[in-house]
């Protein structure tokens, strides 16, 4: 096979009859093509089908066979696959395809692209692309469809590490900044990406971020919400949480849960700011549980309010506050009443939310009660007395019926909250204590869900190695672990003379 057999096909496009039969073979050869030995052959015959007019004819909008753009679209990633980012041609070979009026066709593009610059990352080679194909890429900042923003700005996350210190390139990410709020909040996602890396990569993009600050003052609410979002990650770095500290972010919106009922619309940021402070506090727990009381106040207010709607933000903003040792302890030193209240009705919320929100609370609950280590006493009594609020004594009776719960997902975030639980010796006392459950565990009859297999698997290896239970109990938990999760026990039977 060679070369001038598909510049043959290529014209073989020109016919419009023709076109569905060529381009499946086009399609065939190149599949044979890929792979073989003579590189040289497969970057020449993809250079030649990237630069043929006839391709991106039939990926044109009017095509009237959508198989036909299908096959097509396959071709261009099949070449795409054969190029490198680094030629000094590819700008050429792409700009076809990166100004084509279907999304579809420059977000192939785009990821490909992103492909070829995470395999250079994980080879520890530098990332680097052309001043042109850049600017092609800075255009495609600017396309309206999420399918083509989403690899720009991954794209832009790695190759604008190293370009941040030219002004033109400074000017064009500011000029973007004119676009719709969709394109700046992709802007803005660039920049906090970017300033994630490394203080000194905050610092460069502190023009976009400042930017992004400002935003907070919009009159348009949703806008605000999603400014919130894209800010948290960075409030989840140390550097980043100093950045916002020094430009008051956390005082200003503090102040505007202190005055939302002055603006009920206001309501509306609730969540984003949970959200915000939450991760903020994960970092550094002491400045948000006691340093912003109104927010903590707030938070209460929307995990007890039963208001289904913010739930899923308050159970993930729970997670977050009392992640790390120091939030559970200030958590239960500033706020004992409250953290009663949360965990009992937490309890009710497990017998009456919706299916989706029961897994979203015992994921919080597995969070907040898994520890780096069980030695700390002060911490393991603390969680036993809040486990205690929760399951309104001292046994794990109320978990029993989410074990055995036919859907798989419920009964599998339970099981994962129980072995968080069971890391503390107070933990397996309570399972112990609880009337049928290690009969549960140790019979492989009852379950037929895979991972529901391999998590019980997982609580049952646990427990084989604690102390708590009796002789006879450790060897069917240590034989039950010593199987494995998906072990069947065989039946023989065996025929006698007179059966």
């Amino acid at each position: 096979m060679s070369e001038s057999w598909f510049c043959e096909q290529i014209e073989n496009l020109k016919i419009q009859e023709n076109r569905m039969s060529t381009l499946s073979e086009i399609r065939v050869r190149l599949s044979q093509l890929d792979g073989s030995s003579n590189s040289q052959l497969e970057a020449h015959v993809a250079n030649c089908l990237l630069n043929a007019p006839e391709i991106y004819e039939c990926l044109n909008e009017s095509s009237e066979c959508d198989q036909q753009c299908e096959i097509a679209t396959d071709i261009l990633s099949m070449c795409m696959s054969n190029m490198h980012i680094g030629q000094n041609n590819m700008p050429v070979y792409l700009e076809r395809a990166l100004t084509h009026p279907r999304p579809r066709i420059q977000a192939i593009v785009f990821k490909t692209i992103l492909k070829q610059l995470e395999r250079e990352q994980t080879q520890s080679t530098e990332s680097d692309i052309s001043d042109e194909l850049l600017n092609l890429v800075l255009k495609g900042l600017q396309h309206e469809d999420t399918e083509v923003g989403v690899p720009v700005v991954e794209i832009l996350s790695i190759v604008l590490k190293s370009r941040l210190d030219q002004i033109a390139i400074k000017q064009k990410l500011l000029d973007v900044l004119s676009c719709s709020e969709i394109i700046k909040c992709r802007v803005y996602e660039l920049a906090v990406n970017l300033a994630k890396q490394s203080p000194s990569m905050l610092k460069q993009v502190e023009f976009l971020l400042d930017r992004a600050l400002s935003e907070l003052d919009n009159d348009d609410v949703l806008f605000q919400v999603n400014i919130l979002e894209i800010l948290v990650s960075l409030a989840e770095q140390n550097h980043g949480l100093l950045y916002l500290e020094d430009r008051q972010v956390f005082e200003i919106i503090s102040r505007r849960v202190e005055n939302v009922e002055q603006n009920p619309i206001d309501h509306l940021l609730i969540p984003g700011i949970m959200k915000f402070f939450g991760k903020a506090a994960s970092v550094q727990p002491q400045k948000v549980i006691v340093g912003y009381p109104h927010m903590i106040q707030c938070f209460f207010q929307s995990i007890l309010s039963g208001d289904v709607s913010i739930l899923p933000a308050a159970f993930d903003t729970f997670a977050n506050l009392a992640l790390s040792k120091k939030g559970k302890l200030l958590l239960d030193q500033n706020y004992p009443a409250m953290i009663k209240e949360t965990f009992e009705e937490i309890a009710s919320y497990l017998r009456n939310l919706s299916t989706d929100l029961k897994n979203r609370a015992f994921n919080t609950l597995e969070i907040i009660f898994t520890t780096e280590s069980v030695s700390q006493a002060d911490i393991d009594e603390l969680l036993r007395k809040w486990f205690v609020y929760l399951a309104d004594g001292e046994n794990m009776q109320f978990l029993m019926d989410f074990c055995r719960n036919p859907f798989p997902d419920i009964k599998v975030a339970c099981l994962s909250f129980i072995k968080s639980v069971c890391r503390h010796r107070w933990g397996v006392v309570a399972l112990k204590d609880t009337a049928g459950f290690v009969e549960y565990l140790l019979d492989r009859k009852i379950e037929f869900d895979k991972e529901a297999k391999y998590k019980k698997f997982e609580l049952i290896s646990l427990l084989a190695d604690s102390d708590v239970f009796d002789v006879q109990t450790n060897i069917q938990l240590r034989t039950y672990a010593n199987e494995g999760p998906y072990f069947i026990q065989s039946i023989m039977d065996i025929a006698t003379e007179g059966n």
